[in-house]
């Protein structure tokens, strides 16, 4: 059955389960002399207000809700519903999906994959997703990574403990049975290291690392849609990753960092003034690869994990780093596990620092984002929840640590 966006908005939250009657609206900074810029007000209209409403707002976020783990796949299904990916819409299209499996390669520091932790993307999320993308006419849906290493087995890309898909629990056996659903060919698992195809896009760094540009997976780079799919997490470089931050698995790891780390796109950024910011940090590579798409006139989605998540100093565990396990439905007041969904990055990544209890005007890529007006942080319709709801106030910050960290690697 398809389900358009205006179908979505109106059947609410039985059904579908993910637009409520009333919309949330978020708004940073440019209501009133009152408000600093970047901080969130949240105002919730009156129950009566038509879910229409969120089409007069800049940019739209969907909030999927789930009780259950069990619910993952279900919930990706429906994130990408909410895109509007029904019917023929994304017909003849190569659509790339990009989570972030960052613990790939980690083992010999003593951290694998493992979906319970919070520090990668849910595996079941992106089948949901990828299912939904082929039930829209999708030609090609590659599930794409950089990770931290040259490649793994994708078998090793497994669920949340006690979830399966039609009797399986990994990617690959799942990827497998929707092969042989929806036809051969139309589903790829693509590890960007050992494929070692890059398309080179400019770097605004001077730095003499980054003179010949910064180079990304080629089929990210040319993918007619890219689908951010991250999970929520704080971060010690970046303070948040979310959509935009993930991005930066796209890129090399052996041309900019030494096999394990892009610690090259640290330094080249560091201390760097682009895209108004003095000192850009990583923050400034991976707006460069946004920047680029947006140029390009693509069209690109993101849907952001808020399940199991990371919370404190990220982007991993100990012992590499000190990111710490967050079930966000045991700490927000909806008791929901969320997805975020929208068809601006900027806007879903406001809304998640909202939802973390970070101001915009702190995290450095989304003043960049303002900056080089890369999408919304001012007009955001949120719809399935509100703020309030999924907010948790006592997230536990990163320690930030400057780039210099990454010198001695490069």
């Amino acid at each position: 059955m398809s389900i358009s966006r205006r179908d979505l908005l109106k059947r609410g939250a039985v059904g579908v389960a993910a637009a409520l009657a009333a919309p949330t609206l978020l708004n940073l900074g440019c209501d009133s002399a009152d408000k600093a810029e970047g901080d969130l007000s949240v105002d919730t209209p009156a129950a009566d207000v038509p879910p229409e409403v969120v089409e007069t707002h800049a940019a739209t976020v969907y909030a999927i809700l789930g009780s259950s783990l069990t619910e993952l796949h279900d919930m990706g299904m429906r994130a990408a519903e909410a895109l509007g990916f029904t019917g023929t819409a994304l017909a003849g299209k190569t659509v790339f999906l990009k989570p972030n499996f960052v613990a790939l390669g980690m083992e010999m520091f003593g951290v694998g994959f493992n979906a319970n932790t919070g520090e990668v993307t849910k595996p079941e999320i992106v089948l949901g997703v990828a299912e939904q993308c082929l039930k829209a006419g999708a030609a090609k849906v590659i599930i794409g990574e950089g990770s931290q290493c040259e490649s793994w087995e994708w078998d090793t890309v497994t669920f949340v403990d006690g979830n399966s898909i039609g009797g399986v629990t990994n990617l690959k056996a799942a990827v497998e049975a929707l092969l042989a659903t929806y036809g051969a060919g139309r589903v790829e698992m693509l590890c960007l290291n050992a494929v070692n195809e890059w398309h080179v896009i400019p770097s605004a760094s001077t730095s003499e690392l980054v003179k010949d540009g910064i180079s990304i997976g080629k089929a990210f780079a040319l993918a007619d849609h890219i689908v951010s799919i991250p999970v929520i997490k704080t971060h010690q470089w970046a303070r948040l990753s979310a959509s935009m931050k993930n991005y930066f698995g796209a890129a090399s790891i052996n041309l900019h960092g030494n096999g394990v780390s892009r610690c090259q796109l640290h330094v080249a950024y560091d201390k760097m003034a682009v895209h108004g910011i003095d000192d850009a940090g990583v923050s400034g590579s991976f707006i460069d690869m946004v920047k680029w798409r947006k140029e390009g006139g693509y069209k690109d989605y993101a849907i952001v994990d808020g399940t199991i998540c990371l919370e404190g100093s990220g982007p991993h565990m100990a012992p590499v780093n000190d990111g710490r396990t967050i079930h966000t439905k045991a700490r927000n007041a909806a008791g929901k596990y969320f997805l975020l969904a929208g068809n601006d990055a900027v806007a879903v990544d406001t809304t998640v620092a909202a939802i973390v209890n970070i101001a915009a005007t702190d995290i450095k890529a989304l003043v960049m984002a303002r900056f080089l007006g890369l999408g919304e942080m001012d007009d955001i319709g949120v719809v399935g929840s509100s703020v309030a709801d999924l907010q948790i106030t006592d997230w536990m910050k990163p320690e930030m640590q400057t780039e210099d960290y990454f010198k001695g690697f490069c």
